[in-house]
């Protein structure tokens, strides 16, 4: 029995398996500077991969007509949504004293959750509970991220905030490759866990 959830979920694993792939050749290349730099790209494409498959989840989770991985099935969260592409427009409309003029930011849980809860989405608590789960590693993507986009004192300040292989008076110098906790390269545990974290989101 397939899932509308199925593909975004094989897209986000693929993406982020394969951008894992990227970062330890750079590794074994050796360079300093070319892994640097692959580090960032990394950062800030899995980042956005992410931001894609949390905007897909909301939409595919108003759109219904679906059943959840766990076999749940799911009705439209409205009867005027008849099309995938209503889905945003929908969930501008519940503002109703203030002009949206940009998506949520997707990859924020307290964003996604959002929309999602306006949207009045029938799946809300496996959303919300997934996304908001504190083995994921989404809000500490986006603070290393937003410092590689935004480089100023700030977004450095939050980024060291996270305490996740961040040396104080150098923050750009962020280690994919330090081992966490669980004895795993912090890469390898960020793709694992996003992946995680996105299939519980759609049970």
């Amino acid at each position: 029995m397939t899932s509308a959830f199925d593909e975004p979920i094989r897209r986000l694993r693929l993406e982020s398996t394969w951008l894992q792939h990227e970062f330890f050749q750079a590794v074994n290349d050796g360079r300093h500077r070319h892994t640097q730099l692959t580090t960032e790209m990394v950062v800030i494409r899995l980042h956005d991969a992410w931001a894609r498959f949390c905007r897909e989840l909301i939409i595919l989770s108003a759109f219904g007509r679906t059943h959840t991985l766990s076999g749940v099935p799911l009705a439209p969260c409205s009867a005027a949504i008849t099309s995938r592409n209503l889905v945003v427009p929908t969930l501008f409309s519940t503002y109703k004293k203030k002009k949206i003029r940009f998506e949520p930011r997707w990859a924020d849980a307290t964003e996604c959750i959002t929309a999602g809860q306006r949207l009045l989405i029938k799946n809300l608590s496996t959303v919300a509970g997934a996304l908001g789960a504190i083995n994921s590693p989404a809000e500490d993507i986006r603070r290393v991220r937003n410092f590689y986009a935004h480089r100023k004192k700030e977004t450095a300040q939050d980024a060291i905030a996270t305490n996740v292989f961040l040396t104080r008076s150098h923050p750009e110098t962020f280690d994919l490759a330090a081992y966490t906790s669980g004895n795993v390269r912090v890469i390898e545990s960020w793709v694992s866990n996003l992946v995680l974290v996105a299939t519980s989101a759609a049970q």
